[in-house]
């Protein structure tokens, strides 16, 4: 629930699931409640987060370190930089290739254009107003029998669905309503999602070459470790971490091991 509240596109539909929330923990509710609504929620953050559901920049960085874990810490850090690095060399060749063949935008903007626009198709515009470019665009609800309207305006980009707000690409209402009018839609979509600016993000040479160890300058400081801080206890620590597929993946190996060596016949 509290996924749905964050989710949730309109004011309206936050509300609906808060009223939700505390009808199942009151608790729960006042715990949200007392949070800024700007830091967490799509519907209040004031066109900022651009759909991007967490700021926190240690779960891009997971997704490159993968399997990167109980190394030694040099060549955690040396990983932390190959990886990182050759992150940034794929995505700026890719951008090249955006670029050689004009495309305007990168895959992943490109297909979410497209099926926006061919589920525009399927919508009913009713127009209200030609010097503004407003009107009132219908649609059947999926897998239901009822319908459900919104009123989209070209003049203020804005739609009652929330979705051309939330990211700034253009919503299926609205590309509906623009074929009406025979309007560009693509003059709606932010310059930030062009391939000019894709390749300007990887290909501003953050990264540059390390010299062999031997050519390092010497560090005019010491490392000392305070081993009165280091709490020593009987056996091994206990960890508090979350679990996730490696650790499954790590599991289920030793298990298998364990199973071969017992089928394994002794010899004595």
């Amino acid at each position: 629930m509290c996924y749905m509240a964050r989710k949730a596109l309109t004011v309206r539909n936050f509300e609906i699931v808060m009223r939700e929330i505390e009808g199942l923990d009151h608790g729960t509710h006042e715990y949200l409640r007392a949070i800024e609504v700007s830091k967490w929620t799509f519907c209040h953050d004031e066109d900022h987060r651009y759909g991007v559901m967490t700021t926190n920049i240690s779960e891009a960085i997971n997704g490159v370190l993968k399997r990167a874990r109980r190394l030694p810490i040099t060549v955690i850090v040396s990983a932390t930089f190959t990886r990182s690095k050759n992150a940034f060399l794929e995505r700026e060749e890719e951008a090249v290739k955006l670029q050689q063949n004009r495309s305007r935008w990168p895959d992943h903007v490109l297909n979410k254009f497209n099926k926006a626009h061919n589920l525009g198709m399927k919508h009913n515009v009713d127009l209200y107003n030609h010097s503004r470019k407003t009107a009132k665009v219908t649609t059947r609800v999926a897998r239901m029998t009822y319908y459900r309207m919104y009123r989209v305006s070209l003049s203020d980009q804005e739609c009652d669905c929330g979705k051309w707000k939330l990211d700034g690409i253009t919503c299926s209402h609205a590309l509906e309503l623009c074929r009406q009018y025979v309007v560009d839609p693509r003059k709606y979509v932010p310059e930030c999602y062009s391939t000019t600016e894709y390749a300007l993000a990887y290909s501003s040479g953050f990264f540059t070459s390390l010299p062999d160890i031997k050519e390092w300058e010497e560090p005019n400081f010491q490392l000392r470790h305070n081993h009165d801080r280091r709490i020593r206890r009987c056996g091994r620590d206990v960890t508090s971490r979350i679990h996730n597929e490696m650790d499954w993946t790590q599991t289920r190996a030793r298990e298998q091991c364990q199973a071969q060596d017992s089928d394994v016949p002794s010899t004595f």
